[in-house]
């Protein structure tokens, strides 16, 4: 099976598969898989699919995507998550600390963070045991927020619905009464213009 990244020692590599129970419990087919090895990842149910070669970030979206980005450099891509219609998963470390977990979790219409750390499959299609770090699964959209729903109930956990997101115009979290150096801050990171006035979109 082809790689995603030519690194030989898999644990220490961006080839982090997701495992096939995800998707079972999910039960979605989504259209692009916009971080996938040569060839695609067996596990993922999509219709098309990027590869390093395509440079997901600055290629065409479409659909519902499915990203399971390069967690060593995660931030263009959860920026082009945050932003994307009409939405899809987005599968990262659990770290708000760095700004593009932080920018796909303000964009999130719902969040599934797993009972146990995620024993992710190999470049080979072997399990690599647990890992070192916690993850979490975002979703945006009506159709993929019900989809963690059925993964919660199926493989247990709860997946949290972020109601303010999902009612505000923007689809984003919304801060009431924000400084407006942290808005500043947070429009930075979003690549958006300073804006005046109450409240402010994530």
């Amino acid at each position: 099976m082809s790689r995603l990244f030519a690194i030989d020692n898999v644990i220490d590599s961006d080839d982090w598969y997701t495992p096939a129970w995800v998707f079972d419990g999910v039960g979605l087919t989504f259209d692009l898989d916009v971080a996938a090895p040569d060839g695609g990842a067996p596990n993922v149910p999509t219709r098309t699919h990027y590869t390093v070669a395509d440079d997901g970030p600055l290629s065409p979206w479409h659909g519902l995507v499915w990203c399971n980005p390069p967690y060593s450099s995660p931030t263009a891509w959860c920026r082009k998550w945050a932003n994307h219609e009409p939405g899809g998963c987005l599968l990262v470390r659990a770290d708000l600390s760095t700004s593009g977990p932080f920018v796909a979790w303000t964009a999130a219409h719902a969040m599934w963070v797993p009972a146990k750390r995620l024993q992710f499959d190999s470049g080979a299609g072997r399990p690599t045991g647990a890992v070192n770090f916690s993850t979490v699964l975002l979703g945006r959209g009506a159709p993929v927020v019900a989809a963690m729903h059925a993964l919660a109930a199926k493989y247990g956990v709860t997946t949290r619905t972020l109601p303010e997101a999902m009612s505000h115009p923007t689809g984003r979290m919304v801060a009431h009464n924000e400084a407006p150096a942290v808005r500043e801050h947070r429009q930075g990171l979003l690549g958006q213009k300073p804006t005046e006035g109450v409240p402010h979109a994530y």
